[in-house]
């Protein structure tokens, strides 16, 4: 059972208890990790998943799996009814202009509503890094400016999200907290360890510029106490937190982990000028399909030289991940040999 002790514009949640929690998008991977580590520490959990028979697994562990859908608002306040804490988690990856907006603008201001009007002490909303953009260099703070790439839907619709989701919040006076993680890895990671280790077994690794740009991997475990307790932490409300390794290793050492599993070395380095020169190319003809990829944004990101800032969890929640990337790849590396043999 967790303290909301919080005092926010002049309203007060005294001795306040952390007794029940819902979580949006809960059968994915963050989602079903949040929730499996609420029930652990005793908290009862409300999942939402879009397909109630994926949170069969979250039902065996004890919480309570219902159905619902972030464009619907009446049955997301339904959902939050008798909930201390709303955990935004559900959000579209990939798709149209129209879905990710759907989704990740709308359906972000529908459960800042819903939260509000459910009457939840505190409302925390799952960003992304993507907003920064592809552009950033050096050590970046959450106040740094938002520029996603116009070819980048994701990081489009999370950065528009993000300001209607603080909009609302001003107007409803919701305590609100942002996290914004990095590459999250991990047992259940199915982009940042299980499809990495798969190209590793199946060829040497290809690094960009060498392997010396910032990668920004973030362990799962340390991921989901960070949520928590920016639910709980009185400082928390009204506040944005990046949650990546800080410093942050180099993309030879993270994906060197990768190659050590499926038991490879050496690695090429990727012609970025090649690459670099039919990257206009790429994103056009994937813009005329509907849903654009910058490639040239991406080549940024693998070469860049950046560090997204743990100062500010570390000074106002006395926070810092716990994992470093060597045991967090120990942990993850058995569940992916399992997932190898299993097929």
């Amino acid at each position: 059972m967790v303290n909301l002790n919080v005092v926010l514009a002049g309203t007060a949640w005294q001795d306040m208890t952390f007794r029940r929690a819902l979580v949006t998008g809960a059968n994915g991977f963050i989602g079903a990790a949040l929730t499996a580590e609420l029930l652990r520490r005793g908290i009862a959990v409300r999942a939402m998943c879009r397909t109630p028979r994926k949170g069969a697994a979250l039902a065996e562990q004890g919480a309570e799996v219902v159905s619902g859908d972030v464009q619907d608002r009446a049955r997301l306040t339904e959902l939050a009814r008798g909930c201390d804490v709303f955990f935004h988690v559900a959000a579209a990856m990939n798709g149209t202009a129209a879905y990710t907006y759907n989704v990740n603008v709308l359906g972000a201001q529908n459960a800042v509503l819903a939260a509000s009007e459910a009457g939840c002490a505190r409302f925390v909303h799952v960003s992304t890094i993507a907003v920064y953009g592809f552009q950033v260099r050096g050590t970046v703070r959450e106040d740094q400016p938002l520029q996603p790439s116009r070819d980048d839907y994701y990081a489009l619709s999370k950065a528009l999200g993000e300001r209607l989701v603080q909009r609302e919040a001003a107007r409803t006076g919701i305590p609100l907290t942002i996290i914004r993680p990095a590459y999250v890895y991990g047992e259940g990671s199915q982009l940042w360890s299980r499809r990495l280790y798969e190209l590793a077994q199946q060829m040497p690794i290809w690094l960009v510029d060498g392997g010396r740009g910032n990668a920004h991997p973030i362990y799962i475990g340390d991921l989901c106490d960070l949520l928590i307790c920016a639910a709980e932490h009185p400082k928390a409300a009204g506040e944005i937190f990046n949650a990546a390794p800080d410093p942050a290793p180099t993309w030879a050492e993270f994906l060197g982990h990768y190659a050590r599993m499926a038991g490879k070395s050496g690695s090429l380095t990727v012609p970025t000028s090649l690459l670099k020169a039919v990257a206009p190319l790429v994103t056009a003809f994937t813009r005329l399909r509907g849903v654009p990829f910058d490639l040239a944004g991406y080549l940024d990101m693998l070469a860049h030289n950046a560090t997204y800032s743990m100062a500010k969890a570390r000074e106002l929640l006395d926070w810092q991940a716990r994992t470093s990337l060597e045991e967090g790849m120990r942990r993850t590396e058995p569940w992916l040999r399992r997932r190898h043999y299993s097929g």
